[in-house]
């Protein structure tokens, strides 16, 4: 009986991550915090900049990249993730409501 209680149970709540910054790559992108993205940020902007860049992402995990491969490091807040969503959310009501009656989902 217990098992099937755990199976049945509420799903866990999804950890909320807040805000931070991600650091995007040609290959990847990473979540860090912000003391990160501005210490990255500051080796990126010496000059010469430095080959290779290393760093630690929110889950914890240790990368070393070269700097060159770094187009864009970006604040995400929560804030803006929920403007987000609610802007793609009214564009594709937006787009529905436009369609056609003949028109496919």
């Amino acid at each position: 009986m217990n098992r099937l209680e755990d199976l049945f149970d509420d799903p866990p709540e999804p950890e909320q991550h807040g805000d931070f910054f991600q650091i995007e790559t040609r290959f990847d992108s990473f979540a860090v915090s912000p003391e990160v993205a501005v210490e990255v940020g500051g080796h990126l902007d010496q000059r010469p900049p430095p080959r290779w860049v290393s760093f630690r992402d929110l889950s914890g995990a240790w990368h070393r990249i070269t700097a060159g491969s770094v187009y864009r490091i970006s604040e995400c807040t929560a804030a803006q993730r929920a403007a987000n969503r609610e802007f793609y959310r009214a564009r594709r009501l937006e787009e529905k409501a436009d369609r056609r009656p003949w028109e496919e989902d």
